[in-house]
């Protein structure tokens, strides 16, 4: 089979990962991350159709469980008789029928990892979606130095969850909508991963740890303490079980330490905050919600530093001081469970999500300035956390499935743990540790992670 062949395939995943990058940016009010997916879907119809003959035998527990979770979704979706949060923009068949397109997205995106590795070394794919990578971090840089310097920014086209746009001139908080992303949170829980395969390429090559300045300034200019903090954990982690295993030191996993913490006090000299949010962005939320001095908690007046490194380590010490409960995300979650339990076969993905929006807004209400302020009020709230949206989907039966699924990947990795497989499973770890504080759905990037996990490479 001549390597040529895989072109087809490897530009639609290519050109999948990169428009699910393009979260702030729509086409004919299609948001280009669906398009990006449906392309990536639509390969695995391509994969026929350019006389590839390849059968997705690998991990046949995880697609029984995907199977699993349709099923729970699809039976409770034909029960559900709530109606939708009041400013949600698409009908429940659209929002269910989105939800389980993600679905397949993710098992494809693992297949199609799978495929193109027939043609071309894993390496190669890593450099590939590194490329990717590297586009989208100029792209956010310039979208950073557009509001410093005064230059025009790309014009988002994708509306907000309330229907409402999301420019970044109008951000309350320090670069709100800084990125490609409509959330730099966002941003950076996609960009980390693709720093950590940089880092894999570098071990042959050099020159590429002075290419990572460039992700990781991308990533340290969005203050995401999942991100930054995020690399620097699991790397030590991936060099702990190193040291055990090969009794030895692998000094090319401390490189990465170094050039993140030089380039976060580099970073300062770039720090930029945007003035109040304009009042037409105010509503749903009350008025005060426009006042830029006003901080929910010591925490975000700390995000909102002027330091960038004050902003994320600064942060880490607080929230490490306060345990987990200092993510909101986790505390609601604590006690919507504490109401509600956890049942044994779940209510569906997406199903889960309208459940909780309507407690959320009671469990979020806050009294500031003698003013009720609800977040995200009369929309599908994020559980913001892979987990939860696994155990609410799922229910307990899933949700302990799905774990096993991962448990055994990961001694996978730590057994064959060839020097590639290093960067492999800093690559999925980081994913799962970051989707336990920011994102919920079972992603393209997570299945590209399983993919390269369960490919076969030599280094």
């Amino acid at each position: 089979m001549k390597i040529k062949n895989i072109n087809p395939i490897l530009a639609i995943f290519l050109l999948g990962i990169f428009l699910e990058a393009l979260d702030a940016f729509s086409f004919l009010s299609i948001p280009l991350p669906w398009i990006g997916l449906a392309l990536l879907i639509s390969s695995y119809v391509f994969n026929y159709f350019f006389g590839f003959n390849y059968e997705f035998n690998e991990l046949p527990s995880l697609r029984i469980w995907i199977f699993y979770l349709f099923i729970v979704t699809i039976f409770k979706a034909l029960s559900f008789d709530q109606t939708m949060p009041e400013y949600t923009t698409t009908t429940f068949s659209q929002y269910i029928s989105l939800r389980l397109l993600k679905l397949l997205g993710f098992i494809v995106a693992i297949w199609a990892v799978h495929l193109i590795n027939v043609y071309l070394r894993k390496e190669k794919i890593i450099e590939y979606i590194v490329y990717v990578g590297l586009l989208i971090s100029l792209l956010s840089l310039y979208s950073y130095f557009s509001y410093v310097f005064d230059f025009p920014d790309f014009n988002r086209t994708r509306a907000g969850s309330g229907g409402w746009s999301q420019p970044i001139r109008k951000a309350c908080s320090i670069l709100r909508n800084y990125g490609t992303f409509r959330e730099p949170s966002f941003l950076a829980v996609w960009l980390a991963p693709t720093i950590i395969l940089i880092f894999a390429l570098a071990r042959k090559k050099n020159w590429w740890y002075f290419v990572s300045v460039i992700p990781i300034l991308s990533l340290v200019l969005t203050r995401s303490l999942t991100g930054v903090i995020g690399i620097v954990f699991v790397i030590l982690i991936v060099s702990i079980i190193w040291i055990l295993k090969k009794k030895s030191v692998n000094i090319n996993l401390v490189i990465p330490i170094i050039i993140i913490f030089m380039t976060s006090v580099f970073a300062n000299n770039l720090s930029f905050k945007f003035p109040a949010l304009d009042p037409s962005m105010c509503p749903p939320n009350t008025p005060d919600y426009c006042n830029c001095s006003i901080y929910d908690d010591e925490i975000d007046e700390v995000k909102n530093s002027e330091e960038v490194t004050g902003s994320i380590f600064s942060r880490a010490g607080l929230i490490i001081s306060g345990g987990l409960n200092s993510f909101s995300n986790i505390a609601y979650i604590n006690e919507y469970m504490n109401i509600n339990g956890v049942k044994l076969f779940g209510e569906g993905i997406g199903i889960a999500n309208i459940n909780y929006s309507f407690q959320y807004e009671d469990l979020s209400n806050r009294v500031i300035e003698r003013r009720v302020r609800f977040s995200n009020p009369g929309q599908v709230v994020s559980f913001n956390n892979l987990y939860a949206n696994i155990l609410f989907s799922s229910g307990l039966l899933g949700f302990i499935w799905f774990s096993i699924i991962l448990f055994k990947l990961i001694i996978h990795l730590v057994k064959r743990f060839s020097s590639l497989d290093v960067y492999v499973l800093s690559y999925l770890l980081l994913i799962l540790l970051m989707y336990f504080f920011q994102g919920e759905e079972l992603s393209i990037s997570l299945g590209i992670a399983i993919g390269l996990a369960t490919t076969s490479g030599k280094d």
